[in-house]
C-alpha cells in the first residue's frame, strides 16, 4: 500500500528538538528546566518490559535511551543545554541496544555540553547554583526524585546558591506540545494511515479469526508490516458481551458469529500515537437490535464532530454527544423523560459513563494544559485551535444482567472512534480510511 516510512531522524528533526529547548529557554530566564529519562520496568528476572520514553525528554531530545537527562540552563552564566547519557558499553550490547557513548551523542544532538549520566549526581548542585527555580516533573524517574529533592533541601532556609521553587515542567511542555507542528501531524497522520489499513485488513479476515487474542495478534502484526514503530496502547478487542467493558484485555472467548466484536487500537509511528475504534458484526451484518443501538452512537458521532471546531472545547463537544445519546435511549427504549431532566440527572450514565474524547499525540491521552490566557482552566474546557488533535468516541454499553433494559440490547457494546485533526475551518478525521457507516461496514465485511 505505499505506507512504509523511514524512522531515522533527518537533520531537520535535530533543528526541530533545538528550536524547542530554544524555546523552554527563553521562557526560563535565570531558572533551570530538568527532563529526565523514563524508569526501566523489570517484568521478571532479568526480562524487561518493552520500554517506553519520557515523552517530555523525547520531545525535545528524540533520544530514546534509559538513564539521560537533559538539563536546561538559563542563567545569568548564559543559556545552554547539558546532556548526561550513558557512556557506550560493548558488552552491553552485545545482550540488546545499549547506549550510543557520548562521543556519539556529541555529534548527533545539537547539545552544548554532554557529560556521563554517573556525573548527573555530582553535577546537579554546581549546574543549577544561581537558579531560583527549577523546573522539573516528580514522578518521571525515581532516582532522579531523590536527587532533586536532597539537591533543594536545606535545614537553613532558602539560598542563592540553590533552587527554592520546585515547578512542574510539564507546565512549559503542556502549551508546546498541545498545537501539533507540521511533522507532528504528518507522523500521526501515518499512524493513523497504518491503523485504519490494518482495521481494514482484520475486518475482511473476521470470520477467520479464531478469538478475542488471535484478532489482538493479527492486528498487531498488521502495524508491524506496514512499518508501525510500534503500539499506541495496548489493543483492546472485546467480543460480544465483554464489549461493555471498556478497557477489555482479549482473552481466547470466540468471536461468536451472532455477536459484536469492539476492537480499539492504534499504531504509534516516530513516538506518535493513533487511536481509533470499530464495532463489527462477526456474522457480516447487524441484527435489528444492534443495528439500532449502532444508530443511536454513529448520530452521537457526529453530532460530536459537527461541533469539532476551533473556538469549541472538549466539555462541548461531550454535551452534544450525550444529548444524542439521551434522545437515542429514549427511542430504544431505555429511558423515559425529557433529554434535558436525563442529561441533569445523569441518567444515561450507566450507559455510557465515558467521555467523548481526549487529546491524542506522543502519548495517547495527550498531556494538555491548565492554563489559558494566564488563567487556571481545565484542558476539557480549553477552546480548540486549529493543530490541536483529539479522539471523537462516543458509544453504548448495556450490562447483560441489567433487567432494566431490553432483553435484546443486554449484552451489547458499542464504541465508534475517530482521530481528528481541528484546522482552520473545522476538522478533518485521520482515521477515515476504515468505514464506521454501518451499511460501509456491512459491504466490507461481505467481500
Amino acid at each position: 500500500m505505499g505506507l512504509k516510512r523511514t524512522l531515522k531522524k533527518t537533520p531537520s528533526a535535530e533543528l526541530t528538538f533545538l528550536r524547542r529547548r530554544n524555546n523552554i529557554l527563553q521562557k526560563i530566564k535565570g531558572e533551570a528546566a530538568l527532563f529526565v529519562s523514563a524508569d526501566e520496568k523489570i517484568l521478571t528476572r532479568d526480562q524487561h518490559y518493552t520500554y517506553r520514553q519520557n515523552s517530555d525528554l523525547l520531545y525535545l531530545t528524540g533520544i530514546d535511551e534509559t538513564e539521560c537527562a537533559l538539563l536546561l540552563l538559563a542563567h545569568s552564566r548564559g543559556p545552554r543545554s547539558v546532556l548526561f547519557i550513558k557512556e557506550k558499553d560493548e558488552h552491553k550490547s552485545r545482550w540488546g541496544k545499549g547506549p550510543m557513548g557520548l562521543a556519539s551523542a556529541k555529534r548527533k544532538y545539537k547539545i552544548d555540553e554532554v557529560r556521563p549520566w554517573e556525573n548527573l549526581a555530582k553535577d546537579l548542585t554546581e549546574l543549577i547554583n544561581f537558579s531560583q527555580v527549577l523546573h522539573y516533573a516528580l514522578s518521571s524517574n525515581q532516582e532522579v526524585d531523590n536527587l532533586v529533592i536532597n539537591t533543594i533541601r536545606t535545614n537553613c532556609g532558602p539560598s542563592i546558591l540553590t533552587p527554592s521553587i520546585l515547578c512542574d515542567s510539564r507546565l512549559l511542555t503542556s502549551i508546546m506540545r498541545i498545537r501539533k507542528e507540521k511533522q507532528e501531524i504528518a507522523d500521526i497522520t501515518h499512524a493513523c494511515e497504518i491503523t485504519s489499513n490494518s482495521f481494514i485488513t482484520i475486518a475482511r479476515k473476521l470470520k477467520t479469526l479464531k478469538s478475542e487474542s488471535h484478532a489482538a495478534k493479527e492486528l498487531e502484526a498488521e502495524f508491524a508490516s506496514l512499518g508501525a514503530s510500534g503500539l499506541a496502547f495496548n489493543t483492546i478487542v472485546a467480543s460480544d458481551k465483554n464489549a461493555v467493558v471498556l478497557h477489555h484485555t482479549p482473552t481466547f472467548q470466540p468471536l461468536w458469529k451472532s455477536g459484536l466484536v469492539l476492537i480499539d487500537a492504534g499504531a504509534s509511528f516516530n513516538g506518535y500515537c493513533a487511536d481509533m475504534t470499530r464495532t463489527l458484526p462477526v456474522s457480516g451484518k447487524f441484527t435489528t437490535a444492534q443495528a439500532q443501538a449502532y444508530d443511536v452512537v454513529m448520530n452521537a458521532y457526529n453530532a460530536a464532530r459537527e461541533k469539532a471546531h476551533p473556538g469549541q472545547s472538549l466539555d462541548e463537544i461531550h454535551k452534544v454527544a450525550v444529548n444524542a445519546i439521551c434522545k437515542g435511549l429514549i427511542s430504544l427504549g431505555v429511558l423515559k423523560g425529557k433529554i434535558l431532566e436525563l442529561v441533569a440527572n445523569k441518567d444515561y450514565f450507566n450507559f455510557y459513563m465515558h467521555r467523548t474524547g481526549h487529546w491524542l499525540g506522543l502519548d495517547v491521552h495527550d498531556i494538555a494544559p491548565i492554563t489559558f490566557d494566564g488563567k487556571l482552566m481545565h484542558s476539557y474546557k480549553r477552546p480548540l485551535e486549529a493543530g490541536n488533535i483529539i479522539t471523537i468516541e462516543p458509544g453504548l454499553y448495556f450490562n447483560p444482567e441489567n433487567k432494566l433494559v431490553p432483553s435484546e440490547l443486554r449484552g451489547i457494546g458499542i464504541r465508534i472512534e475517530d482521530t481528528i485533526l481541528i484546522t482552520q475551518s473545522g476538522n478533518m478525521s485521520l482515521t477515515d480510511a476504515m468505514p464506521k457507516e454501518r451499511k460501509e461496514i456491512e459491504e466490507l465485511l461481505g467481500r
